[in-house]
């Protein structure tokens, strides 16, 4: 048993070890692919307002050039933008299909980015407006028999004719940027009506740059400000705003990100601490378990090393027998645990999003991980092992005088507890993830997010064609039109606030006057608009962290003004989380739908709340409705729930991770006990066998096996529990929304262990408790 423990454990260690490995791997190597990729940085804003700082990665259109042709350090620029919503690819026979990152991107792509463009020329492809560059797979899904090469699709609503002129490799899983086709910026000019020459207009481009060897970016961010001053901080002179130009390493995106957005979600440094810690931690376990498993059943071995210390064996001849026998296990190990990893990478890869395999491993790699885990580990798993039954004394070992007498320190009981206190504050850090993560789900997020399917429209008519049909269907209940949705993209712009020097920034979403019913949005005081008339268009409602950032004591009847225009507000909604839980609520102002400016290009979004219906049968209904709507424009919908849900994917799939991974430490720790009970069993099933002979009861002979192994839970306890709260309380205060510290989940952990080692420790001990005493006691 003890030799089937040792192996498993430490094939289970070292699987899970190599899988964090690559995960890890994979989160510090994002990016650094591309040549000169620390002389890449993306351009970004900070913008004080009022002595309150935001950061965002985009910046205008206008920004790049500029700065390329200001400072010399600067010898590359290229822009992406509109990399956050889809597009619709049609074909020749009215085929389409919906495909996600669709960017626009300039011709100098190629020349910052190592993505290789497999056909096509990489200085031209991207150069003619109305050009486009298709992604491997999606030229293959396109065209699987064809050549794509000088091939028209049409994209968008508009099925605007775009030519063929490149096949981009499919973006690497360890990258920022996503993109499944590259849309050439000149068609974003061509075809958009936007302000692309100054600096606070259309802020939606991600603007990279790479700098000359060697050039010093804080010196760079210094010579920017006045730059940054002529283009665009004189407008707000009196006003407390102030806008810098930051330059951040693309190398730290995906780890160190402090922006708000991104195309893709990023991770976080401490999710990379938090599983190597954990692959640490079982590693260590099963080490202990391999330690105390083999000193344990060295009393086994001991008359074999006394006989050899008499035939002549010395120390060193031992103690090199013992390693190799370390060294062979931990290898076997290590080739079981490359077996397991094979078979389970698929699963980690698709709770984590990831393509990690063991084949894109460079094989230099191999040779270092070999040594840690089989040399390094090998070595420190056996050197006490190895010394201990070396150092047996033949005459001892030979009259069975072997064990240590009561009260000598015994390392096994350290290792012990540090398994116990390992295992408890594992359990106290997955039962918090999983408390926070479930909060996310669960909070109230102030409207109604059940029941209700959302759908993409291209303009206002076909938004009101749209409502007016929907509302033929029974199960629906109410329908609504807006500029955007709850965790859906906002408009942010600086307004001009009555009483109030200077103004501030917030976030504008044009909505219908259904909207409030459809999504079951509160107000505090006020009204909310009565109609979609002209009337209402100079009017404006605001939430209540509007309010509060105004320092309004009654705010109806006030004015907003932005652009020339002034607003009355004629009514305080209740705040109500219009993005995702990873940000604080911001302050919002809500215009009339019908109001809204021609120049901005953002869809128009219909929301139908519907019941007493199956979500395949609302969307089977959509679907039709849609056909015969719009025979010619792609259908985008999707449930607000599920849209809501899929912000929060990360946390679900870290929260799943961390628990497995407890789960297999907390199972490795409870079998080193269970071996180490049942060899404690053993050790003294002689002692048990003339205690119930003398008339010791059952309950005495267990208990007294029991208080061995609690008091090490107790002390466990002392230790693993101020450290775990001390942590997550940490954890905790990196989200804007936090549960407080479940003070129970301590006692649960503490609960749990206690359970789990009695249970174990009984059940070995009654085994050999209940074994009868003549066998006990029995001569050898």
């Amino acid at each position: 048993m003890f030799s089937l423990i040792n192996f498993f454990g430490l094939a289970t260690a070292m699987a899970v070890c190599l899988m964090i490995l690559l995960f890890v791997h994979r989160e510090l190597t994002f990016d650094r692919f591309h040549k000169d990729a620390h002389d890449i940085y993306r351009i970004s804003l900070h913008m004080n307002i009022q002595g309150e700082m935001t950061d965002e990665p985009v910046s205008s259109h206008a920004t790049g050039p500029d700065i390329l042709q200001e400072f010399p350090e600067v010898i590359e620029m290229t822009r992406l933008s509109h990399w956050y919503e889809p597009v619709t690819v049609w074909q020749d026979d009215n085929r389409h299909m919906s495909v996600e990152f669709g960017l626009y991107a300039e011709s100098t792509f190629f020349d910052i980015f190592s993505f290789r463009l497999i056909r096509g020329n990489p200085q031209t492809s991207l150069d003619d407006p109305f050009t486009v560059v298709l992604s491997e797979t999606l030229a293959n899904e396109l065209f699987p028999k064809t050549d794509p090469m000088g091939k028209v699709l049409r994209l968008g609503n508009r099925q605007q004719p775009y030519r063929v002129t490149g096949i981009i490799e499919d973006c690497s899983s360890n990258t920022h940027i996503r993109y499944n086709l590259l849309r050439s910026y000149p068609s974003l000019l061509e075809t958009s009506s936007a302000n692309f020459y100054d600096w606070d207009a259309n802020i939606n481009a991600m603007t990279y740059v790479k700098l000359a060897p060697g050039s010093d970016v804080a010196q760079l961010k210094e010579k920017t400000r006045p730059l940054t001053y002529e283009k665009v901080n004189y407008k707000f002179e009196g006003m407390g705003v102030n806008i810098s130009i930051g330059y951040f390493p693309i190398t730290d995106i995906r780890l160190h990100s402090p922006f708000s957005i991104e195309m893709v979600e990023t991770g976080t440094i401490s999710k990379v601490w938090i599983f190597s810690a954990v692959a640490l931690f079982v590693l260590f376990i099963a080490g202990f378990n391999y330690v105390n498993l083999t000193i344990a059943k060295s009393g086994k071995r001991a008359r074999e090393v006394g006989l050899r210390k008499v035939l002549g064996a010395n120390k060193i001849t031992l103690t090199t027998q013992f390693y190799t026998e370390t060294l062979l296990i931990t290898c076997i190990s290590f080739i079981l645990g490359l077996l397991l990893v094979e078979f389970t990478l698929p699963v980690f890869n698709h709770i984590l999003d990831t393509q990690l395999s063991l084949k894109d491993t460079p094989w230099w790699s191999w040779l270092v991980i070999l040594f840690i885990f089989v040399g390094v580990f090998g070595i420190l798993a056996g050197i006490y092992p190895a010394w201990f039954m070396a150092a047996f004394q033949p005459i001892k070992t030979l009259k069975g005088e072997l064990w240590n007498k009561p009260g000598k320190f015994q390392l096994r009981n350290l290792l012990l507890l540090i398994q116990f206190v390992v295992s408890m504050a594992l359990i106290i850090c997955t039962l918090v993830v999983t408390l926070q993560i479930r909060h996310l789900y669960t909070r109230d997020l102030g409207f109604k997010s059940q029941g209700l399917v959302v759908v993409e429209t291209d303009s206002y008519e076909d938004a009101t064609l749209l409502l007016h049909a929907l509302d033929s269907y029974p199960w629906v209940r109410s329908q609504a039109a807006g500029s955007s949705f709850p965790g859906g993209h906002v408009y942010m712009e600086g307004v001009e606030i009555q009483d109030m020097e200077p103004g501030i920034m917030t976030s504008r979403i044009w909505l219908d006057y259904n909207y409030k019913d459809a999504l079951d949005l509160q107000m505090y005081e006020g009204r909310w608009f009565s109609g979609d008339g002209e009337f209402e268009a100079e009017y404006v409602i605001v939430n209540q962290a509007f309010v509060r950032k105004t320092g309004w004591d009654d705010p109806i009847g006030k004015t907003v003004g932005r652009g020339g225009y002034e607003y009355q507000v004629i009514g305080v909604m209740k705040d109500f989380h219009y993005q995702s839980l990873h940000h604080d609520i911001e302050p919002l102002m809500v215009n009339i739908l019908s109001a809204r400016p021609n120049y901005l290009e953002m869809p128009y979004w219909v929301v139908g709340n519907y019941s007493d219906i199956n979500e395949s049968e609302v969307i089977l209904a959509i679907g039709e409705l849609w056909h015969d709507l719009f025979p010619n424009k792609a259908l985008n919908n999707h449930f607000l729930s599920e849209h809501l849900e899929s912000q929060y994917v990360n946390e679900r799939s870290f929260g799943r991770l961390f628990m497995g991974f407890t789960i297999l430490a907390i199972i490795i720790a409870m079998l080193g006990v269970l071996g180490l009970s049942s060899f404690i069993a053993q050790q003294k099933q002689k002692e048990m066998g003339i205690r119930k002979v003398l008339g010791a009861s059952l309950f005495s002979i267990l208990s007294e096996m029991a208080i061995g192994f609690v008091k090490w839970v107790l002390v466990a306890a002392l230790i693993a529990l101020p450290l775990a709260y001390w942590y997550m309380e940490k954890w905790l205060a990196e989200f804007a929304y936090a549960i407080g510290f479940p003070t129970w989940t301590l006692l649960a952990a503490f609960g749990a262990i206690l359970i789990l080692a009695l249970t174990i420790v009984i059940i070995q001990s009654y085994r050999t408790a209940n074994t009868s005493p003549v066998e006990s006691l029995a001569c050898e």
